[in-house]
Formats: structure tokens, sequence, C-alpha cells
């Protein structure tokens, strides 16, 4: 952020807060020269605002060393971070204020746990993610439910609301304190944005939040978010559905003697939106991309409903990751070794193409010219090998008779010419490489039979329930056979296994059997005549059927996963993370 404490009228550049010139002509030297070292140095360096009194927005969660904290900063221009907390180890020894806005991000990872370009938004909108998850992760929403909270009256969404609300109402005090104890130093403070009214945000000529982004940008994103995001009506009619209790069979005494698995649905949402709507962002989210990798966001939006059923008959797990041979012999690999010294001359070439220093039939000139230096010392270099090396003569003899056999027209590769002369072949260094990661995949079966016309319609609507909620969407609106631009994603899946009720574990979860991750439902099957032939009540309802649903998960399984220490809870009795995979 720019100062904002200037205005320009008649081409000098006036100080807002003092109303003294600093720029243009026929201006007080002595004052312009004051202004400078002031913002020139002491602009530079943030003060570490005293969160002792905010214990919410400081995040002591719970006694204990392990409980990190959160720290905020603020500069003379008003700006200010809000991070992890990194004590004392900020601070820079004979420095006027401070530490530095890159000393803060080099301690803190450059995790930023609010946005405030954009402050005050609506029901927390304003922190990060990261802020999010620090705040009111769901870590600590099932540490509140152990503590009492009663989660059939404070669904998680409502209480994460809940939460960053307070934390905001907090951090405005804190910076309100910070502002009115750095404005009795310096009277050129300037007051920072989520502290503002409007009008004073309008004198400074600050950028609304819509005003902030790009128009276009904007509107596409309202386009989608009006269209194809959140719910749909097929969605608040499973909503509505699922009110019903959509459970089987409907007499289960399920989380008290009985077993369970619980399939909650969701809509979803994009993973990854600052690919394309990075906005004014987008080159510092090119370059975090290009350096630290695409991160990645939780895929569910908003809630839609659950279904419980009994334990499937059939349950299983399995990971796997890929791996394949590859080969690599000592031909190849003196190639890539030549190649690998090549790149930092690539991008040079690229990097003066996109400067304009040379266009691109002069890059590509570049780039074949250094091919051909290139290439006149590899061969100095592979003259050098043959010399006095047996080995590497009589490989070179294959390599040398191949290219010439290949030039006439005969497809004959080194290997073959050492097999056929020699009876030998070029070792090949087999070895089997990891390829990529897999994602899981998993497939259960429910044989249900109704006992009751209720009963019969519960399963009817259980089996709507995943029908619907796999298919994919078209524009909101757009009615059987309208048109739409675009198709939405399908709405996805939490599968947990419940079994009985104990006073130490939360949400009855099972940890004794494996854990998934969030799920896209890729198939549902429904036999309807699980006997070999038709049997039916009146008005046709199936005495038996059969669900078949198959399930993967959006992500693979990384060692991350499995952070939790089975060692700190007995007998799988304490508390294990929700997040976790598998024990």
């Amino acid at each position: 952020m720019a100062h904002l404490g200037t205005y320009t009228s008649g081409g000098i550049t006036y100080d807002r807060h003092s109303g003294r010139a600093i720029a243009g002509e026929n201006i007080d030297a002595e004052f312009a020269e004051e202004f400078e070292k002031e913002y020139a140095i002491t602009s530079k360096y943030y003060n570490t605002v005293n969160l002792e009194n905010y214990k919410k927005l400081a995040d002591f969660d719970y006694d204990g060393a392990a409980d990190k904290r959160a720290q905020l900063f603020m500069n003379a221009n008003g700006e200010q971070i809000l991070t992890f907390g990194q004590g004392n180890t900020l601070a820079i020894p004979g420095l006027p204020s401070g530490p530095t806005e890159e000393s803060i991000n080099r301690n803190s990872n450059e995790i930023p746990f609010y946005d405030f370009s954009k402050p005050n938004q609506e029901n927390g909108a304003s922190f990060t993610q990261t802020g999010v998850d620090f705040y009111a992760g769901r870590d600590d929403y099932l540490r509140a439910i152990e503590n009492g909270l009663d989660q059939s009256e404070e669904p998680y969404e409502s209480w994460k609301t809940e939460k960053l609300i307070e934390v905001e109402k907090e951090l405005v005090s804190a910076t309100t304190d910070q502002y009115d104890k750095m404005k009795k130093t310096n009277s050129s403070q300037v007051k920072p944005q989520n502290i503002m009214t409007k009008e004073e945000i309008e004198d400074a000529g600050i950028e609304t939040n819509k005003e902030f982004q790009d128009a276009s940008n904007q509107a596409i994103q309202d386009e989608i978010n009006r269209n194809y995001k959140g719910l749909h009506s097929s969605d608040r009619f499973l909503q509505r559905l699922s009110l019903k209790n959509l459970k089987y069979p409907i007499d289960a005494d399920y989380g008290n003697t009985q077993d369970y698995i619980q399939i909650n649905q969701f809509t979803y949402q994009a993973t990854s939106p600052s690919i394309l709507f990075g906005g004014s962002d987008s080159i510092t989210e090119f370059g975090n991309i290009l350096e630290k990798g695409l991160k990645m966001g939780t895929p569910k939006e908003k809630v839609v409903g659950l279904v419980k059923l009994p334990m499937p008959n059939d349950l299983t797990d399995s990971n796997n990751v890929a791996w394949g041979e590859d080969q690599l012999n000592a031909i190849t690999a003196a190639a890539a070794t030549l190649a690998s010294g090549g790149v930092s001359g690539g991008l040079k070439i690229l990097e003066d193409i996109a400067k304009g220093d040379k266009n691109l039939l002069q890059g590509l000139s570049a780039a074949l010219t250094g091919t051909r230096e290139g290439l006149g010392e590899a061969v100095g270099a592979a003259k050098n090998a043959l010399d006095g090396n047996l080995d590497a003569q009589l490989l070179g003899r294959s390599v040398l008779g191949s290219g010439l056999l290949n030039l006439a027209g005969f497809g004959l590769s080194p290997e073959a010419i050492l097999a056929r002369g020699a009876g030998i072949i070029p070792n090949s260094n087999l070895q089997l490489l990891f390829n990529a990661p897999t994602l899981r995949a998993f497939r259960f079966n429910w044989k249900m039979s109704p006992r009751s016309q209720e009963e019969a319609t519960r399963i009817n609507n259980i089996i709507r329930f995943f029908k619907q909620g796999m298919a994919v969407k078209k524009r909101k609106g757009s009615g059987a056979g309208g048109a739409s631009y675009f198709l939405a994603t399908p709405n996805v899946f939490d599968i947990s296994f419940r079994t009985s009720k104990t006073n130490t574990e939360i949400n009855n979860r099972n940890h004794s059997v494996l854990r998934m991750k969030t799920c896209a439902c890729v198939g549902a099957a429904v036999n309807y005549t699980p006997q070999g032939m038709w049997n039916a009540y009146e008005k046709g309802q199936p005495t038996s059927s059969i669900l078949s649903l198959q399930f993967k998960e959006l992500e693979p399984i990384y060692n991350t996963d499995y952070e939790e220490d089975p060692f700190e809870y007995d007998n799988l009795t304490g508390f294990v993370p929700e997040n976790g995979v598998g024990y």
C-alpha cells in the first residue's frame, strides 16, 4: 500500500495530515526533507502490537507451550500484518521501529491471516484461508465439542462465522489502541483502513473492495456464483429430504448399540480459484506458484444433507502408488548430462524475448548458435573420453555406426549393433522409479428390503439422495432441456464410520477402520431384482433392491495425512484428528 496521507493540487503535493506542501514548486524545503527522511526510514519498519489483552486475536486456545500465538504489526503508513507469532526474534536491534516487512515475511513463512486491503467484510470474509484454519479450524471446533459445545445446536459453519467475527472485533480494538499510541509520537501516522470511516476512506482515495478488483474479473465471478455455484434448487430439495431422517433400517439404533456408516453430502467449490481470479494480485500469485507450487483449498462448500446406513459387509481399503521401470544407459546418461547445462541459457533467451531485447526469430537463432557451440565442446569431451578407454571406444563405434546407418535409411540402434557384433549390450541401469500417486477407490453394497410403506419411501429417498447428488449440474433455472453454457461440478461426499458412543470419543467415529478423504460418487447402481426375478408389493414397490455406490477420493494420500501420533491416545479412545486417513 502506498502512502495515503497526501494529495496533489496545482502541481504541488500536500501532506493530508498537516496541510503543508511537500513536493512541487515554492515549497518548504526543510519540511520536505524531514518528511522524506521520516517516511523513508520510519514507515519501512513495523511496531509489534501488544495482544496480551486480546485473547481471541492472539489465539490463546489452551495453556501450554505448544499453543502457537498470532502476532500483529503496524507501521507509520497504517499498513498491518497479522501472521504467526515469532516473539522477539523479529526485532532488529538499532533500527528505528522494529522489524521490517521483509523480516516478518521471512520469519512467518509469508502466510498472512487477514487481507487488510479488503477489511471488515461480512461474516469474517476478510480472513485468508490460513487465518480461518488458525482461528476457527475444525480441530478447534472438535475441541469445543469436547469441552461441552452442543454440536446439534451449533454446526461448524455457523460456529466458524461467529468465531471469526469475534476475532475481527478484537482486531479492530487492537488496531485502534495501537494507532492512538503511535499517533502520540508521530503526527504523520496514517490511520489503518480497517478502522477508517467511510468518509475517511473516500478522502484518502482508497479503493473500496468492489473497486479494488478488476471489474470484468469480478463480473465473471458474480456470473459463476449466480448461475452455477452454491445451492441449486435440486440441492435445496435434498436438504428438505435429509430432514426426514434418511437412514435404513428406520428402527436402527445407530450410535448407541449399532455401528453404522454416515455419508455427508456437500456442494463443490473450486480448490484453486486464484488460477483464474487472481485479480490485481495475479503477478504475485504467479510468483508464488512458481516458487512453492499450486496450493489447493477445500472442495466442500455448503452442507446438503446426510444418510445413515448399516456397516457394509465388504469393507476393504488399499493404498497404492505408481512405480515404473526405467532405463538409463551410458549413452543416454551422457546426453542428459550435456542437456542439463543448457537450462540457464535457454531461460536467458526467453527473458530477452520477454523484455523486448530480442524478437522470437533472434531468440531461436541464439538458441541454435548456442547449441552448435555446445556440440563442439561435447565433441571435444567425447574425444578425450575415447582416448585410452577401450570400453568407451567400443561404445563409440556402435553409436557412430548406428548414426551412419540411420542416415542411410537403416533403422539400427547402437544396442543392436553391440549385441550382434560383440554379444554384449550397454548396462541399462534398470531401476524402479516413482511415477505418481494414485487415487483410492471404494465400492459399497447394501441390500434393502422394506417392511412397511414408510420404510419403502425412505429407501427410495436414499437412492434419490445419491443419484441426484452425483448428477452433473446445469445453469440454475435452466430447467429440463434448457440451455447451459457451462456445466457445474456435482456434489461431493464425506464418508465416515461410526460406533457406539463413549464419554471420551468425539462424534463417535470408529478409528479402528479406514478413514477416507472427501470423495466423488462416480457410480450409483440399483438392482431391483436381486433374487433373479421380479418381486413387488402393491403399486410396484420392489420387495428388495441392492444399492451399489462407487466413490473415489478427490486427492491422493500423502505422508502428512498420517501426522497423528497413535501413542498419544490409549486403546483408540482418545482424540484422533478428524482429517487423518488411517491408523
